[in-house]
């Protein structure tokens, strides 16, 4: 009888467990990269119950998929999921053979990240259309550092059609101009030494699309769970606090801006 129950309670966690990580999915970049094709890969995460379900694609900064990232994105889309959003956490730098911090070196590799991840969200958008369970009309992105400067370039046009919306958690703020054909939500840290919120501020216009929100004492990558340390030169630090109000803010968006 132990046995069994011992199978059943490791049984219950390993669907637990898979169900934060989500479902592995991949697919076919649009473009080469270096010469050669390039298959992106993503976790998907569905909400509980049937039907077609809203999207959020989520955006790894410029370190990728490493360190405590992976565990904020997956924290971020328990949360939507909760709400009935679907999610896909998409990876733009491990099938690329991209590692250490490689991007953040130099601005000329960022903004090189910045032009092939909007095709990467495309190409995402693309393959995602043919899910059952999601509403390609109702799709949303949501960024951190380098992701959020992609979030906020692709909510700046009009041709992204089945974008809704996008969040952008601690961006660049030249990737944020003075108006959004998108409502674009910013979440920022005033005490970014990396990309300082300033820029940001000053462009702060719901009536433009734009909105700021800037937690007076977070670092960079206040939504990591991390001790406060130094990376690449810049201070880093969690915030819970700033964590937990931003997730609120990034769900009331986005079911604020969904389509019927």
């Amino acid at each position: 009888m132990r046995k069994i129950l011992f199978c059943i309670i490791i049984f219950i966690c390993l669907q637990a467990t898979l169900s934060q990580a989500g479902e592995k999915i991949s697919f076919a970049a649009s473009s080469l990269y270096s010469g050669r094709k390039v298959t992106l890969s993503g976790e998907l995460g569905l909400p509980a119950g049937t039907g077609k379900h809203p999207v959020v694609i989520l955006l790894h900064g410029c370190g990728g998929l490493a360190l405590a990232v992976p565990a904020s994105l997956r924290a971020h889309s328990r949360m939507l999921r909760r709400h009935g959003f679907a999610t896909l956490i998409l990876d733009s730098f491990g099938p690329r053979g991209i590692s250490g911090g490689w991007v953040c070196d130099r601005n000329s590799r960022l903004a090189s990240a910045t032009h092939y991840r909007q095709r990467d969200v495309r190409d995402a958008i693309q393959h995602l259309k043919s899910h059952p369970q999601i509403d390609i009309h109702n799709t949303f992105l949501m960024g951190q550092s380098n992701g959020a400067g992609v979030a906020a370039e692709m909510a700046r046009g009009k041709k992204y059609k089945n974008i809704r919306a996008a969040v952008a958690f601690y961006p660049w703020c030249g990737s944020v101009w003075d108006r959004s054909a998108k409502p674009l939500l910013v979440l920022a840290g005033g005490a970014d030494d990396w990309t300082p919120p300033e820029g940001c501020r000053k462009r702060h216009n719901p009536a433009s699309g734009i909105t700021v929100h800037v937690y007076p004492d977070a670092t960079h990558s206040f939504d990591l769970d991390i001790p406060e340390l130094v990376y690449k030169g810049h201070r880093l630090k969690g915030d819970k606090q700033a964590t937990g109000n931003s997730r609120k803010r990034m769900v009331r968006f986005f079911r604020q801006n969904l389509k019927d």
